[in-house]
């Protein structure tokens, strides 16, 4: 059965958290032994192929056992985002009872952003039945603004998925000069509670710097609560990496859990110094006009959501970076009241996804597990689900050049995990995965999106005709993906992921840079360009225009430009953005750059280059090895990164 419905949505991101609480008797029961078998995965199945192509999915398990699966797509892989919903008695990609959905907005295309994709949760009604909420948002381009508006909206269905509500937007606040509805608001979270309440939170612009916002609904979705902000402005750790996405759950206490990745102030650290293995006139370096710390925190509020405690870190990373990794946290409660958290750090040496608990509602939590680390990493995406003493994780391997998804099972609440387990296929680019386990824990979905690795290439040569008219798209295009699923039971052998030889490893200060080439763009069209050429002294910047420290630096750069455009070293700055260039150049323009500028849709540059986060500048000397690296913005960095430059300068002129 399929239906197209148009309604009102706005651009939401949610962490995935199981949407129904465990129904186990209290206390900590004891696993069986089929509970601790190894679990047997079917083979992978396209769940988007019913839409062509398919990112952002996201599953919810229901009491009675019906599943929740969605994602987003558009025709011809553009940006007219839909959000395609599947409700199933049997597991997504074997079911033949499907009731399923094209939802459409009436304020504009849905998002399909992997780090905010929407969200699925059910919750129980009084009258015994259930509704199947969902969260999303919706983008928009401003004429005069610089960068997308963005709504989060909810939709609900009360009867299964049959049928589906006009969507309502959470948010109360508007910016000036937008319409009703549109603000900055995303990287989203949705939570059904054991009572009912939907409990939402997301990342909000509305002050200025970002911060976290929540709200709830005891209705269905039908009214929502005033908005609140969770850290009140000028408190210790209010503002909030604006780009990693939130986890939200709650107990039937009342007690709710939200996480975050908090912006700390790092006032222990010295200054950063030359990096012992730099060579000769080289320098590792941070970015900023202060050393930032990174790291996850959790909030509880013990009263439905209307006000929040100090939050507490989960564990101190100390992870010093001023830059955007789009890597939120996910959190899961169990039946005995144990709060279970995992995130991503990128922190060098022990860079990777680790896992923690609190057994006092958040007040402390236990030592870090390290779930998968190596020196480097780039951003990894981890997701949890628990049922009694059982604790799944999967997660994107960011510690591998072309990433794929993994999971790795506990089956001592936490205590310990057992190898990986591989669950795409070797050699292509996934990302994203989200899971449900059953209540017994005998049976776990996972689902997410996927590409070939050429697919990911080719996808950066693409460069469309910007003379074309058709050619401008002003939002992210849900491009060549497709969503994956695979369910897996307890029983048989399970595959242990294998080590690659392609890990992922930044490039450090001394190395010399691989070739790469990208589209330099402007009003005349696209050119491909090598960004480093040999005999130039070049300064590569990988930013993308959502990164708030990839704009604040802009200025910078461009005076670096013109302080050293004539002595022949070059300013190259390559955007990350999804999607069409035309808000790239729109951006170049308003700041009036005049450095080049090229777009890199595919992030080919991240992964050849080893980037963790965004804004990452790079110096490359004649030769090609870099001398320099600046992670985070480069403001507090500009005299050490001039010295460096004056001498490479000075070098050239007493070889001439």
């Amino acid at each position: 059965m399929r239906r197209i419905m148009v309604i009102g949505a706005v651009l939401v991101t949610a962490t995935f958290v199981a949407a129904c609480a465990d129904k186990a008797p209290s206390g900590e029961a004891t696993a069986t032994s089929a509970e601790t078998a190894p679990l047997t995965f079917d083979s992978a199945r396209v769940l988007s192929a019913v839409s062509n192509v398919g990112a952002a999915p996201i599953l919810a398990l229901a009491p009675d056992g019906r599943y929740a699966t969605a994602w987003v797509s558009a025709p011809d892989g553009g940006t007219d985002g839909r959000l395609y919903v599947q409700v199933s008695r049997d597991v997504p990609g074997l079911a033949t009872d499907v009731v399923q959905h094209e939802l459409r907005d009436a304020l504009g295309p849905i998002e399909p952003h992997g780090e905010a994709p929407p969200k699925l949760a059910w919750s129980a009604r009084a009258d015994g039945g259930l509704t199947l909420g969902a969260l999303y948002v919706v983008g928009k381009l401003v004429p005069g603004k610089r960068f997308p508006a963005s709504a989060l909206r909810f939709v609900r269905s009360d009867d299964r998925g049959n049928s589906w509500s006009s969507a309502v937007t959470v948010t109360d606040d508007t910016t000036q000069g937008l319409d009703a509805d549109f603000g900055s608001h995303n990287f989203h979270a949705l939570y059904a509670a054991p009572n009912g309440t939907f409990h939402v939170a997301w990342l909000d612009g509305r002050a200025g710097k970002s911060a976290v916002y929540t709200t709830h609904s005891t209705d269905g979705g039908r009214t929502w609560a005033r908005n609140v902000r969770v850290v009140p402005v000028g408190a210790p750790l209010t503002e909030a990496c604006p780009c990693c996405r939130t986890a939200i759950t709650a107990d039937a206490d009342g007690h709710v859990y939200l996480a975050w990745r908090a912006v700390i102030p790092d006032t222990s650290a010295p200054a950063p110094a030359p990096s012992p293995a730099a060579a000769p006139g080289g320098h590792q370096m941070h970015g900023g006009s202060g050393p930032t710390i990174r790291d996850i925190v959790v909030s509880r509020s013990d009263d439905g959501g209307t006000t929040w405690g100090a939050p507490q870190r989960v564990h101190a990373d100390n992870w010093v970076f001023d830059g955007c990794p789009h890597a939120g946290p996910s959190l899961a409660l169990d039946s005995a009241g144990t709060l279970h958290a995992a995130w991503w750090t990128g922190k060098a040496g022990a860079a990777g996804v680790f896992y923690t608990q609190s057994r006092d509602r958040a007040q402390s939590f236990s030592a870090a597990v390290p779930l998968g680390v190596a020196s480097a990493s780039q951003p990894a995406h981890v997701q949890l689900a628990v049922r009694g003493r059982t604790v799944f994780a999967t997660w994107d391997d960011g510690t591998k050049r072309v990433p794929s998804v993994v999971l790795r099972t506990s089956h001592d609440g936490g205590a310990t995990f057992a190898e990986a387990v591989a669950v795409s296929e070797a050699g292509k680019a996934a990302s994203f995965p989200v899971l449900v386990a059953a209540q017994d824990a005998r049976a776990i979905t996972i689902a997410w999106s996927e590409q070939s690795a050429d697919a990911a290439a080719s996808a950066a040569k693409a460069r469309p005709n910007m003379k074309d008219p058709k050619a401008v798209m002003p939002l992210p295009s849900v491009g060549n993906t497709r969503v994956m699923v695979r369910h897996a039971r307890t029983g048989g052998t399970a595959t242990v992921a294998q080590s690659a030889s392609d890990a992922f490893t930044p490039l450090q200060v001394g190395d010399s840079i691989p070739s790469y080439s990208a589209a330099v763009i402007s009003d005349d069209g696209a050119s491909s360009m090598n960004v480093a050429q040999p005999g130039a002294i070049t300064l590569i910047n990988v930013w993308a225009t959502w990164c708030t420290s990839c704009r604040e630096e802009m200025a910078d750069l461009q005076a670096l430009h013109e302080q050293y455009k004539a002595r022949g070293v070059r300013v190259v700055g390559v955007s990350v953005d999804q999607g069409n260039p035309e808000k790239v150049l729109r951006f170049a323009r308003g700041e009036r750059l005049s450095f080049a500028v090229a777009h890199d849709p595919a992030g080919t540059i991240q992964q050849q280059f080893g980037i963790v986060g965004v804004p990452e500048t790079i110096l490359v000397d004649q030769s090609g090895r870099v001398r320099a690296k600046v992670s985070g913005n480069v403001h507090g960095q500009l005299p050490a990164l001039r010295a460096v430059i004056d001498s490479l300068l000075i070098r050239t002129s007493g070889a001439q």
